[in-house]
């Protein structure tokens, strides 16, 4: 099989081969793959529900008084406005 790398795969590997110059590209990619797979395994489905409903709680949090944000219609911010303090 061949796989393709994006250029953040290929400088992942390219570090993984500097520190590892035994190992061949394939193994390191194989274990990688074992790697990624033994946690994803290690998490049980309510693990993996219970990060999920986590997330939508922090998700809700942050959101609970957006709709106390006033709207300013036309109004847009310039880069000069956001550092117009920042001299």
């Amino acid at each position: 099989m061949n796989i393709t790398l994006t250029p953040r795969g290929e400088e992942l590997l390219r570090t993984a081969l500097d520190r590892h110059p035994d190992r061949s590209p394939a193994d390191i990619v194989e274990q990688a793959l074992a790697d990624r797979l033994a946690r994803e395994q290690a998490l049980s489905p309510a693990d993996r529900r219970r990060k999920g409903e986590e997330i939508r709680a922090w998700l809700d949090e942050l959101a609970q008084f957006s709709d106390k944000i006033p709207p300013i219609p036309g109004e847009t911010f310039t880069r000069d406005m956001i550092y117009q303090n920042h001299d």
